[in-house]
C-alpha cells in the first residue's frame, strides 16, 4: 500500500477513536491480509489507542483481557482473517463485537481517491481489484495516467499499458508491444492481460479501433490479418484473395494501414516487425499471392519483404525484353527505384535498384553518328561519352555489392554485350581518325599545369580515368570554397605507367628516352621510383618534393603536414589504388578499387590543405584502362605478329623496330610520340581486342590506344583563400518511411563522418513544423561530436512527441534540421501525419 493511502487509514483511525464515546473498540478484519505487513510493521500510529493483533485461536484469551484485564483503555483490534458469523458456536468474542465497532478499510476507494479516479468508476476499478495489490503497479499506473481518468476505456487502457510494458496508455502502442513480444516467441505480457482480467477488454478495443473481430481471437491471428489487411490496402488495384477472407478486416482497415505505416517507420521495432513480416508471408503462401499481382500495383507496397524481389524481377525482364524505357504508373524505373529505395528493406536492395539504373542508362545509350574529325570526337567523349564508362562501371560495381546475383546473370550478359560491341566501335572510331596533336600530350604538363607561382600539389593516381575524375569534380563543385576546372591531356603510347610517369615530369628543355624494358629516362635520369622522381622534380626547382599517399597518411596532425610540405612549391603525391589493384591480379577488384580512389582522394585534399595550408591542386593520371567483366574470347585477341626476340609485346601494345601491318592493328612511330628520334613503333589493336600473350591479366588492360586510356584527366581545384576546409561534421536522416501516425515518431540519424583533423564538432535542432510554420513537435539537439571510426557506433534515435490536436487527413509537416550555431537550415524533410483519432479522446490510436 502506498504512503498515501496509509496516511488516509491512519487519519480516519485516529478520528473514529476521538468521536466515540469513553471506551472505543474497533474490529478491524482484513481476511485478503492487504494490510497485514503494514500492520506488524508499526506503518500505523495510534495517538489514542493501542494495536492488539487478534489471531484465530485466541478468542478467550481475547475476551478475557477485554472483559477482565483492561477494561479502560481504547484498542484497534486487527484481525487477518473473515469475521465468524454470529450464529457460529465458537464466535467467543460476539458479546464484545455487539459494543464494539467495526471498521473497513475500502483498498479501491483509497486507490481511486489517491489516483483521483471518479467516484463513478468504482464498479469497473472493483473489477480488477487484483491489479491494485501492487505497489510498482500503483505508481506505473499514476505515471501513464498524469493526464487523468475520466471513462473506463481510459481506465482500462491504462491497466493494460501497465501490464505490457507499453510507454503510452494508447491503444496503438499496447498492440505495438505485443506484436514485439510475439516475434521473439514470447507471450509473457499477453498472458497477464489474462491473468488480470483484461483479455476481454482488449480484444473489444482492437476490433472498435481497428475493426479485428474473431471467435478466437489471438495474437498470431491478429498478425495475420495487420499484415494481410496493410499489405493489400496499399495496393492499387486489388481485394483479399479467397484464401484470406477470414483475415480480412471490412471496417477500420485505414486504421490498420496507418498502424503497420508507423511500426514500419520505427527502427525500435524494426527487427520485430521483419520477423513477423517473414512468418506471416510464409503462413499465407506469400510468393504464390505475389504471382498473381501486377508490377504496377507493388508499387506502394513495403510491407513483406519479396515485393522489391518482384519489382526487380519485372525491370530485368523488361530490360531483357528490350523496352529500356519501361514504366510503371506512369514514373520511370529511376523514380520507381528512387522511391522503392526510401522503403522498408530498401537497404538489402539498395545496390539491386542502383544497378539496374546504370543498365538501363547504359541500354539507352548510342554512340553520336557522322564525326569525321578527331577533335569533335574528343570533345564529345569529354562531354557525352565518357558517361557510358561511367554507367558501365557503376553497374558492375553495384552488382558485385549484391550477394546472389542470380536474378541479374542475364542482364549482366546484355549489358556486357552492349558495353563490348559499343567499345570496340568507339575504339574503331577512335583509331580511324587518331590526331596526337588534338589535345596536349603528358609531355607538356609540368609546363602547362605543374609549373606555377602558386604552391601547388599535383595528385598523380595511377590508372584514374577521366570518367572517375568527373565523378571527383561533382563532389567537389557542391561545395562553395572549392573552383574546379577540367581539362584534358593525352597520355603517351604506349599508355602505361613507365611513359605516363616519366612523361608527367618532363619540361619542355628537357629530353624524354625509352631505352628498354622498364626503364624510360627524362633529361638522361631515371624515372622509376619516388626517389628517382624527386631527383628530376628538384633538378628543375629545388623547391620540390616528391612523395607518396602513404607518406601523407603517415602524418598523424597538422603541423606533421605543414612540416612535410614548407618551403615546397611543386608537390608531386603519387597515389596507387587502381593500376595496382588491376595489374597484380586482381581485376575484379579494380572497379572497387576505384571507388576507393575517389573516397581517398575526397578526403585527402581537405586534409592537406587544412594541415599545410595548399591552396591549389592537380588531379591527374598517368594513363586510364580497359576493363570488361567477361572473359576474353579467343576471336578478341589478335595473333602476336612479333617475329624479333627484342620486341616488347605486352596485351594492349608490341615496341619494334619493325613495323608489322596487320588487319586490325594500328601503328605510330615512337619517335614521333616521345617527341625524339627514336625509329622504333607502337603497335595496337584498332579496338578493345588484345595481342595472344602467355599469363592472366586479359580483363584488366591498359597501354593501347582508345579514350579510356590515353584521355587522362587534369582536374585543377583551388580551395577559397581565407576559408577554412575543416567541414563540422554532417548527419543524415536513415529512417526512410515518411510517415507520422500516432503522437510519437522514432527517426535514427547517422553522423557520416567522425570528428577528426578535417571535420569539426557541430550541433543541430532537430523538431517538426506544420505548414504554416507553427512547431508542433519536441526539438532535440543532436551534439555532432563522435570520432569513432566504426561507422556502426555512429548512429543516435530521436523520439518526437506531437502536440496532441487534430490534424488534416494525409496533412504535410516538415521535419526541421537546423544548424545551432548558424541558425541556417540545413535540411527540410517533408512527412505526412496519419492521425484521425488525435483530439478526440483520452489516448490516441
Amino acid at each position: 500500500m502506498s504512503d498515501l493511502n496509509l496516511n488516509q487509514i491512519q487519519k480516519r483511525l485516529n478520528e473514529l477513536f476521538v468521536s466515540y464515546g469513553e471506551r472505543k473498540l474497533i474490529f478491524w478484519f482484513d481476511p485478503k491480509k492487504e494490510f497485514e505487513e503494514d500492520i506488524d510493521s508499526g506503518a500505523i500510529y495510534l495517538a489514542d489507542a493501542t494495536l492488539y493483533k487478534l489471531e484465530p485461536h485466541s478468542q478467550l484469551i481475547t475476551k478475557r483481557f477485554f472483559e477482565l484485564e483492561d477494561t479502560e483503555n481504547n484498542y484497534l483490534i486487527y484481525a487477518p482473517f473473515e469475521r465468524m458469523s454470529d450464529d457460529d458456536e465458537n464466535n467467543h468474542l460476539l458479546s464484545i463485537l455487539k459494543y464494539s465497532s467495526l471498521f473497513s478499510a475500502d483498498r479501491i476507494a483509497l486507490v481511486m481517491d489517491q489516483l483521483e479516479i471518479p467516484s463513478d468508476l468504482h464498479a469497473v476499478m472493483s473489477t480488477y481489484e487484483k491489479f491494485f495489490r501492487a505497489k510498482p503497479r500503483i505508481e506505473t499506473f499514476e505515471k501513464l495516467s498524469s493526464n487523468g481518468i475520466k471513462s473506463k476505456e481510459e481506465l482500462e487502457m491504462t491497466l493494460m499499458a501497465v501490464l505490457t510494458k507499453a510507454n503510452t496508455a494508447q491503444l496503438y502502442s499496447i498492440l505495438q508491444v505485443l506484436l514485439v513480444e510475439f516475434a521473439s516467441g514470447d507471450t509473457e505480457r499477453y498472458f497477464k492481460l489474462k491473468t488480470f482480467n483484461l483479455e476481454e477488454a482488449f480484444w473489444k478495443y482492437v476490433k472498435k479501433y481497428y475493426g479485428y473481430a474473431s471467435e478466437n481471437p489471438s495474437i498470431s491471428n491478429l498478425s495475420i490479418a495487420f499484415f494481410t489487411n496493410a499489405f493489400y490496402g496499399q495496393l492499387t488495384h486489388q481485394d483479399l484473395p479467397t484464401s484470406l477472407k477470414a483475415h480480412e478486416v471490412l471496417e477500420q482497415n485505414t486504421a490498420i494501414i496507418s498502424f503497420m505505416d508507423g511500426v514500419v517507420n520505427d527502427s525500435r521495432y524494426s527487427e520485430s516487425f521483419d520477423k513477423l513480416s517473414e512468418g506471416v508471408f510464409r503462413v499465407i503462401n506469400g510468393e504464390r499471392l505475389l504471382d498473381k499481382i501486377a508490377a504496377e500495383d507493388l508499387i506502394n507496397a513495403d510491407i513483406f519483404e519479396a515485393v522489391h524481389g518482384r519489382i526487380i524481377k519485372y525491370y530485368i525482364k523488361q530490360l531483357l525484353a528490350g523496352d529500356t524505357t519501361p514504366v510503371i504508373s506512369n514514373l520511370s524505373l529511376t523514380e520507381v527505384a528512387t522511391q522503392k529505395m526510401h522503403s522498408h528493406f530498401a537497404s538489402a536492395y539498395e545496390h539491386q535498384y542502383q544497378a539496374l539504373i546504370s543498365a538501363q542508362q547504359l541500354l539507352n545509350f548510342s554512340l553520336p553518328t557522322n564525326i569525321s574529325q578527331f577533335s569533335v570526337l574528343v570533345k564529345e567523349y569529354e562531354e557525352n561519352i565518357y558517361q557510358f564508362d561511367q554507367y558501365y562501371r557503376q553497374f558492375i560495381w553495384y552488382l558485385d555489392q549484391v550477394e546472389d546475383q542470380d536474378e541479374f546473370l542475364n542482364l549482366q550478359a546484355l549489358v556486357e554485350k552492349t558495353y563490348k560491341r559499343t567499345l570496340d566501335e568507339m575504339i574503331r572510331i577512335w583509331n580511324d581518325l587518331l590526331s596526337l596533336d588534338a589535345r596536349p600530350s603528358m609531355l607538356d604538363f609540368y609546363d602547362q599545369y605543374a609549373q606555377s607561382k602558386t604552391k601547388t600539389v599535383v595528385i598523380i593516381s595511377d590508372a584514374l580515368r577521366y570518367e572517375a575524375a568527373k565523378e571527383i569534380q561533382a563532389m567537389f563543385q557542391t561545395e562553395k570554397k572549392y573552383s574546379t576546372k577540367m581539362e584534358t591531356i593525352f597520355s603517351v603510347l604506349p599508355s602505361v605507367t613507365e611513359f605516363g610517369k616519366a612523361a608527367s615530369l618532363k619540361s619542355a628543355h628537357e629530353s624524354f628516352e625509352y631505352l628498354e624494358s622498364f626503364d624510360v629516362r627524362v633529361n638522361g635520369m631515371k624515372s622509376s621510383g619516388t626517389n628517382n622522381r624527386d631527383k628530376i622534380l628538384k633538378a628543375k626547382n629545388q623547391n620540390s618534393l616528391a612523395i607518396t599517399y602513404d607518406d601523407v597518411i603517415a602524418k598523424e596532425n597538422a603541423k606533421a603536414l605543414r612540416e612535410l610540405f614548407n618551403g615546397q612549391e611543386v608537390i608531386y603525391l603519387y597515389h596507387d589504388q587502381i593500376d595496382k589493384t588491376g595489374d597484380h591480379g586482381q581485376e575484379k577488384q579494380v572497379f572497387d578499387a576505384v571507388q576507393k580512389t575517389i573516397d581517398e582522394l575526397r578526403k585527402l585534399l581537405p586534409r592537406i590543405s587544412n594541415g599545410a595550408n595548399v591552396y591549389r591542386f592537380i588531379i591527374t593520371s598517368d594513363h586510364g584502362f580497359i576493363y570488361t567483366r567477361s572473359k576474353v574470347d579467343e576471336h578478341e585477341k589478335i595473333d602476336n605478329p612479333s617475329m624479333d626476340s627484342e620486341d616488347r609485346v605486352e596485351r594492349r601494345f608490341i615496341i619494334s623496330n619493325s613495323r608489322y601491318e596487320e588487319v586490325g592493328m594500328g601503328s605510330v612511330k615512337l619517335g614521333d610520340v616521345l617527341r625524339n628520334d627514336d625509329s622504333r613503333f607502337v603497335h595496337f589493336p584498332e579496338t578493345s581486342s588484345i595481342f595472344k600473350v602467355r599469363g592472366g591479366g586479359q580483363s584488366y588492360v591498359h597501354g593501347g590506344s582508345s579514350p579510356q586510356e590515353m584521355i587522362v584527366p587534369v582536374l585543377e581545384i583551388v580551395v577559397a583563400r581565407g576559408t577554412s576546409t575543416k567541414e563540422p561534421a554532417q548527419i543524415k536522416l536513415m529512417s526512410t518511411k515518411r510517415k507520422v501516425v500516432g503522437l510519437s515518431l522514432t527517426l535514427e540519424f547517422y553522423q557520416t563522418e567522425p570528428v577528426s583533423d578535417t571535420t569539426t564538432k557541430s550541433q543541430y535542432a532537430l523538431y517538426f513544423e506544420d505548414g504554416e510554420g507553427e512547431r508542433i513537435s519536441n526539438e532535440h539537439a543532436y551534439h555532432v561530436d563522435s570520432t569513432s571510426t566504426a561507422a556502426s557506433e555512429r548512429f543516435t534515435n530521436f523520439t518526437f512527441d506531437f502536440a496532441n490536436r487534430s490534424y488534416g487527413s494525409n496533412e504535410k509537416v516538415v521535419l526541421v534540421i537546423k544548424d545551432m550555431e548558424t541558425k541556417v537550415e540545413m535540411e527540410r524533410q517533408e512527412f505526412i501525419i496519419d492521425n484521425p483519432f488525435s483530439g478526440d479522446f483520452g489516448f490516441d490510436i
